[in-house]
């Protein structure tokens, strides 16, 4: 039988997109991820190299768009910036032999991108924060106050999340992020117009000063074993299916609260799994198979998971940090 009371189980004091897409989908991985704080030991390239790819673009966007540089930075420059962060973000990480995402080549991405975009050209061009700085690398942190209270802080939960860019397509306010894929085909390219992602990227928008965004510019980075492509989305969203967002934010928070409540309120270990079962069930359907599969099925398909815990580490989830996860 599984002690779930060891170590305490907790419920995070902020949601973000991630979190939110994760309950929709399987409120069992919910529990294990953002719950029980279990993480796969193992490393995912796909992670790494998007990490590692944000982190060379936001460093040479910085410096593009730097107010103190003497000089226009060149192409070069440009490359140095974005080569010092890529690598710490990189570390020492090893891709898979038969994966596209290299630590060669995606730099070698990074850099035919920003040859083809350089930023002080680029049809995305950054609005510019109250303090002067250029809006790279947008962070937030919204409290819910019209949500559920935290059962053990008392305090709002806080919405955050962190986003490429907040800035301007053809004279539009917009929010900008980039991702790194395998592919760019019709199923890519057709996938954003009701993306929660992005209409709680504008919805925190709205919050912080900036209530006329409305749009989400996503820009896909293609990288293959011996060539590159990219492609550029605009996407609108009109402020119905912004408040539709909302209003579906308010209710999950209000499900999530409930459920950890149920569960928390048996506070034996035989009473807690057996209330698992109905305040955070499985979902045997797709998301047990979607995107490779999912991490947590070797708990799923386990009589007692317990024994393979080992498979994971205990972290936290954290959006705005670099690095997402911290060890607890």
């Amino acid at each position: 039988m599984v002690n779930l009371a060891e170590p305490k189980l907790s419920l995070p004091t902020y949601v973000d997109s991630s979190m939110l897409s994760t309950w929709r989908a399987c409120r069992r991985k919910f529990f294990w991820a953002h719950v029980n704080s279990l993480y796969p030991s193992g490393k995912s390239v796909h992670l790494i190299a998007g990490g590692a790819f944000a982190a060379g673009m936001e460093a040479a966007r910085r410096l593009a768009f730097s107010t103190t540089a003497d000089r226009r930075p060149t192409h070069d420059d440009l490359l140095e910036a974005a080569f010092a962060s890529f690598l710490r973000e990189w570390g020492d990480y090893e891709a898979p032999e038969s994966s596209a995402k290299t630590f060669t080549n995606t730099f070698s991405a990074l850099a035919w991108y920003l040859a083809k975009y350089p930023p002080e050209t680029d049809i995305v061009q950054p609005l510019r924060r109250p303090d002067g700085s250029p809006a790279v690398e947008y962070t937030f942190a919204i409290p819910i106050t019209e949500g559920p209270r935290h059962p053990e802080t008392g305090d709002p939960f806080n919405f955050v999340g962190r986003f490429d860019l907040l800035g301007s397509y053809s004279g539009l306010p917009c929010v900008q992020d980039e991702k790194t894929t395998s592919a760019l085909g019709f199923s890519w390219l057709h996938q954003w117009d009701l993306r929660g992602q992005f209409m709680g990227y504008i919805w925190a928008c709205q919050q912080t000063g900036y209530p006329d965004v409305n749009m989400a510019v996503v820009r896909g980075i293609a990288i293959l074993k011996r060539d590159f492509n990219d492609a550029i989305v605009p996407v609108q969203f009109p402020q119905f299916l912004i408040d539709r967002w909302y209003n579906l934010l308010l209710y999950d928070l209000n499900q999530i609260v409930e459920a950890y409540n149920s569960f928390t309120a048996y506070p034996k270990p035989d009473a807690q799994w057996y209330n698992l079962q109905k305040t955070f069930p499985y979902n045997f359907a797709d998301s047990c198979s979607s995107y490779g599969g999912c991490a947590f099925s070797t708990l799923c398909l386990a009589k007692d998971p317990e024994p393979f815990f080992s498979n994971y580490v205990k972290h936290r989830w954290n959006p705005l940090n670099k690095q997402p996860v911290e060890e607890l």
